[in-house]
């Protein structure tokens, strides 16, 4: 699917345009598109409007394979959804939705999204700072606390999409890429998260058959290439293909296991983790400190799941090597730092 053209403009935004009409448009690559092409649009309208002279686009990967990646997944069926049901129920800075759009039947969608430019867009190799990790924990928080529990969530089949033969597939696509994951990058994996892996290959506990404690909204990509620092200390969270009805403490230890450097994360997760739990007292959420704790150190093994899975499922590229390896140890040791294995197996 092409980016969307002048008509193709006119007729998504023909709601919000009232009579003006977009005559012209130029567009920019952003992002790096593994699973799907993202553009910054400018616009140039017939007169005067409220609409902004830039917004970004969203739409399907040129792509084959990340295409039927997308697809076999449901990641386009899901952004979709979200900025189509669930957008507006939230505080989290996701960008406003102009407009979305979706064949079911040749999965094809466009996304016409706020543009939060200028921006500066989170590094997921070079990690962040502590002020920047406590502005990521509060935007969890705004996207956690709002429907934590909900029943609503519950009738939304599309965010659903976790039976026990779902959770079943998971782990058994997890055996299925791993040994391919060591192949390809053997030489680049810290041994303490090789270890620590093979491990959890051969014995993953309860980690994908549990049932959860409790639900909410979960990003379940949220790291920092998918999160803009914007002027003002503000953070927008971008990229809704992977969100979930799951627990919430999955967020929070995937991005701080891997959005900060190991010491960083060694020296502040504690605090970090009170904070999340502290914020969401703002929604009327009490969690008991040592059950937060523990959910938090089950969840070491989310990113390493992801940085597995997802480097041998979506087209490869040099920087998505380097990102994937940054997770994967990160996340790798920070599991064996808590002895997540042993929260899976029943243990303290």
């Amino acid at each position: 699917m092409p980016s969307p053209g002048v008509d193709a403009l006119n007729h998504a935004l023909k709601g919000h345009l009232r009579g003006v009409r977009v005559e012209e448009v130029v567009d920019e690559p952003i992002g790096t598109g593994q699973m799907s092409e993202s553009r910054r649009l400018r616009l140039t309208y017939s007169s005067t409007c409220d609409l902004p002279s830039t917004m970004i686009a969203k739409f399907p990967s040129d792509d084959p394979k990340s295409r039927a990646t997308g697809k076999a997944t449901r990641c386009y069926e899901v952004e979709a959804s979200f900025y189509r049901d669930l957008r507006e129920a939230l505080d989290v800075g996701a960008p406003y939705c102009y407009h979305v759009e979706r064949n079911e039947e040749t999965d094809e969608f466009l996304l016409l999204l706020e543009d939060f430019a200028p921006c500066s867009q989170g590094d997921q190799i070079a990690g962040c700072t502590i002020a920047e990790a406590e502005a990521c924990v509060d935007e969890l928080v705004r996207l956690h606390g709002p429907l934590w529990n909900s029943p609503f969530l519950s009738t939304l089949s599309w965010l659903n999409r976790s039976s026990n033969k779902d959770r079943s597939g998971s782990q058994a696509l997890m055996q299925q890429v791993f040994p391919g994951f060591l192949a390809r990058y053997a030489e680049r994996l810290d041994p303490a998260a090789r270890a620590v892996g093979e491990e959890f290959v051969r014995d993953s506990g309860d980690y994908f058959s549990r049932p959860l404690p409790h639900r909410t909204v979960v990003h379940g990509d949220f790291r920092l290439d998918n999160l803009l620092f914007r002027t003002g200390g503000q953070v927008g969270v971008v990229d809704f293909q992977t969100v979930t009805h799951a627990c919430g403490p999955q967020d929070v230890s995937y991005f701080i296991g891997a959005g900060l450097t190991t010491d960083a994360r060694r020296a502040s997760e504690r605090q970090l983790v009170a904070r999340w739990s502290e914020g969401l007292r703002g929604y009327g959420v009490e969690l008991e400190s040592d059950h937060v704790w523990n959910e938090y150190r089950r969840f070491a093994f989310a990113g390493f799941v992801m940085a597995v899975v997802a480097s041998m499922i979506v087209k490869q590229t040099p920087r998505g090597d380097e990102m994937f390896m940054a997770m994967a140890n990160r996340h790798g040791v920070h599991a064996a730092d808590l002895d997540s294995l042993a929260v899976l197996r029943g243990g303290a």
